[in-house]
């Protein structure tokens, strides 16, 4: 039972740096829960290009930590971030 845990884990770990990497690539379509519990629909990117140099992160970068992820708010013209385990899907738009 723990090596498909360690598996699972693994996979999602993958899938959370795919997901940082896209972000940084371009425009990302993505759902996570949020610490209330409800669903954030985003879009989402970590690309200068896209969201203007006036909305660059000011600082030492984009993640303050491995388990959080930090986002630019497409919709919404903020900065977002939440915990790399609520996210539940994404696709490149």
């Amino acid at each position: 039972m723990t090596e498909n845990y360690d598996v699972m884990e693994r996979i999602h770990q993958v899938n959370v740096q795919n997901f940082k990497n896209a972000l940084h690539k371009g425009t990302v379509e993505f759902k996570y829960k949020k610490k209330d519990g409800s669903i954030r629909d985003a879009i989402g990117t970590l690309n200068i290009d896209i969201m203007g140099n006036e909305n660059a992160p000011i600082g030492s970068g984009y993640n303050v930590s491995d388990t959080n992820v930090r986002y630019y708010d497409l919709n919404s013209k903020g900065w977002r971030s939440f915990v790399c385990d609520n996210l539940i899907e994404w696709k490149v738009k």
